[in-house]
């Protein structure tokens, strides 16, 4: 019978597990007592959802698929994934994976799932292969900035910006605080110490904030698409929609807010991806992160109808959540996808 292994980011295995921490690999047999106690429950915080399935969000999850497939189903903590390990086959989905220990995952001959090269968690990464593709025109005007960059600012119609690292995710940097949004004035008067700060190598990305005027979001100013994705393809044709209005009159007033007190909670609801002009030529600019992998990509939809790419994110908290009623939870198909397919 052959062996599978499914690495997780430490925190979120031990969310997944119900343990402060993780330390050490869960052998098949224990995998299998756990999926028994954690199979379906509600209750369990959403990362037990994408290995032990959950009921009310009809999603199976990736143990319950494997074991079904006939694997024998290992569980480790990423931080154990080391180059001299002895599974046939790893699935890293959930957690991030150097490319030094790919290589000599695959020169052992062992198959890695799942699998998306770290420096495309960089946001400005991930903006430089969309130029490549030929996608300049689904980028905002931005600029990343270092301790000595010059003090230009990017282009912005509205003269709006957003402030934010290259390395966050849900709004905050990857020191914890939340993006921040500025008015022109503002923020050419504090660049220079907003720079001055910066420890040396480490950038920031100011790019020009995105407005909308969505008629089917009574016009909401500020509407988020987020659309997952299999492989290089989107998955299905319904999106996730954050749609929030934003408070214009406390940024003039202060000339820079933090992200949320700015955009405020959204209303979410979903949409179709298909009323929008170019959606497929924007996501087939994203093609370069193919493979055996999941993620959800972040863009926006100006006046002028042209996708903005925001960010995507593999380690997303949706890919438990069914957009369509008709298609599988995301996590579930790809699960169910042909184990060197891709």
């Amino acid at each position: 019978m052959q062996t599978i292994c499914i690495a997780m980011d430490d925190k979120m295995l031990a969310a997944a597990l119900a343990v402060p921490r993780i330390s050490r690999p869960i052998c098949p047999e224990e995998t299998l007592r756990i999926r028994q106690h954690f199979h379906q429950a509600r209750s369990r915080a959403y990362p037990a959802w994408y290995l032990f399935g959950c009921r009310a969000k009809e999603v199976e999850g990736l143990v319950e698929l494997y074991l079904r497939q006939g694997y024998q189903v290992f569980l480790t903590p990423a931080s154990l994934l080391q180059p001299k390990i002895h599974y046939q086959i790893i699935d890293v989905q959930f957690c991030g994976l150097s490319f030094s220990t790919y290589q000599a995952l695959i020169r052992q001959q062992i198959q890695v799932l799942g699998y998306l090269p770290e420096k495309f968690s960089s946001k400005a990464v991930l903006a430089g292969y969309l130029k490549k593709s030929g996608g300049q025109k689904y980028l905002p005007a931005q600029k990343v900035y270092y301790h000595n960059s010059a003090l230009f600012l990017p282009q912005s119609k509205d003269g709006v910006y957003i402030l934010k690292s290259p390395f966050g995710a849900a709004g905050r940097n990857n020191n914890g605080n939340h993006y921040t949004v500025w008015l022109r004035e503002a923020l050419e008067k504090e660049l220079p110490a907003v720079l001055a700060g910066l420890p040396e190598g480490e950038g920031v990305i100011c790019s020009e904030f995105i407005i909308t005027n969505d008629p089917s979001a009574a016009h909401a100013d500020h509407v988020v698409h987020k659309m997952h994705f299999i492989g290089a393809k989107p998955y299905g044709t319904i999106c996730q929609r954050f749609i929030h209005w934003c408070d214009w009159q406390n940024l003039r007033k202060q000339g820079v807010l933090a992200l949320p007190d700015f955009i405020g909670e959204p209303f979410i609801t979903i949409g179709t991806v298909e009323q929008i002009t170019g959606f497929y030529d924007f996501a087939a600019a994203l093609a370069f992160q193919a493979g055996r992998i999941i993620y959800s990509a972040d863009f926006m939809v100006p006046s002028d109808g042209i996708p903005r790419f925001l960010e995507s994110n593999k380690l997303g908290a949706t890919f438990a959540e069914r957009f369509d009623p008709s298609m599988p939870a995301l996590i579930d198909a790809y699960a169910d996808l042909p184990i060197g397919k891709f």
